[in-house]
């Protein structure tokens, strides 16, 4: 399959960038309201042998996330400490703070340490200034990712007979209008991608959709033929769940969350799920594609889980 980026800018607020799996329902929310349940059921299929697409979570553009790895050993940090000036100890704990706020890197710097695991080389040019730290964010350059977050009170029915109300929050996040998304995606079949994502901008990502928020529009497609890649380990750029690693030589954190169908298709709680995150980087035990599964699921009525590992 050929290697795509797809772009967009966010159209309202948004309540999280969505991973992998909250695109996967936006997906299947579009094609069986835009095609049809028939269609729906060939997406799910062609899983079986040769996916119709694979696609990633999605990203700041330009970034990547950062590996799970401790570039640090405690060891390390304890050493270092005993040796400082108590001047140069305050210091020392203050770049391990941010160093333990990292969570993206651009991608000259994911191109030129992470994908070969030059992670001693990576602590070292931190510790010289030659690569900043900004916003979580490693950097060589000053970035423009600046957005603001606003926490919004609501208030809900308990009950619909009832004039009882209840207060809930949720996170009101606002990019600069310059700022762009991206999610990478691999298919024979770019049209068919296009054909999903140019209703991005209508049925949005995740939650809160209904009352304007987590709506994307998608201004660009490109075809990626020179990206840098690792046969041996691979970064994962989405949640997966699969056996497909020697995790033994493998940095990985693993999330467990429930899930539920969306209301457009089945509201019922599907499970919950053991995956590992983005960034985890991960010994494979062949070079494949993808990684993982799509995970069939029965509450009722026949619903799947994206658990495939997105990599370049």
């Amino acid at each position: 399959m050929k290697l795509y980026k797809i772009t967009f800018k966010n159209i309202s607020s948004i309540t999280k960038i969505p991973d992998a799996q909250t695109i996967f329902g936006a997906v299947c929310n579009i094609i069986k309201q835009t095609k049809g349940e028939d269609d729906l059921n060939k997406y799910f299929n062609s899983f079986d042998s040769e996916p119709i697409f694979v696609h990633s979570s999605m990203f700041l553009d330009g970034t990547m996330p950062m590996v799970k790895v401790g570039l640090i050993p405690i060891e390390e940090k304890n050493r270092r400490v005993l040796e400082l000036e108590p001047k140069e100890q305050l210091k020392y704990l203050s770049q391990l703070k941010k160093l333990k706020k990292i969570n993206a890197v651009t991608l000259d710097i994911y191109n030129e340490y992470l994908v070969d695991g030059k992670f001693t080389e990576l602590k070292e040019d931190i510790y010289l200034n030659k690569i900043n730290i900004d916003k979580g964010i490693l950097s060589r350059r000053t970035i423009k990712y600046d957005n603001i977050t606003q926490l919004v009170t609501h208030n809900n029915h308990e009950e619909i007979e009832s004039n009882e109300r209840r207060l809930y929050y949720d996170n009101n996040i606002y990019f600069h209008e310059d700022c762009l998304f991206c999610i990478y995606v691999k298919t024979n079949n770019i049209e068919y991608v296009k054909d999903i994502f140019k209703y991005s901008q209508y049925f949005g990502f995740g939650s809160r959709v209904s009352v304007g928020k987590n709506c994307f529009e998608m201004v660009d497609i490109n075809l990626i033929d020179d990206i840098k890649s690792n046969n041996d380990y691979k970064i994962l750029l989405s949640k997966c769940v699969g056996d497909d690693f020697d995790l033994s030589d493998s940095s990985y954190v693993i999330d467990s969350s429930i899930y539920s169908g969306g209301f457009a298709y089945s509201s019922n709680v599907i499970g919950r799920f053991n995956r590992f995150v983005e960034g985890s980087y991960m010994k494979v035990k062949e070079n494949k594609e993808y990684y993982g599964n799509l995970i069939e699921c029965n509450n009722g009525k026949k619903i799947y889980h994206y658990g495939i590992g997105f990599t370049l």
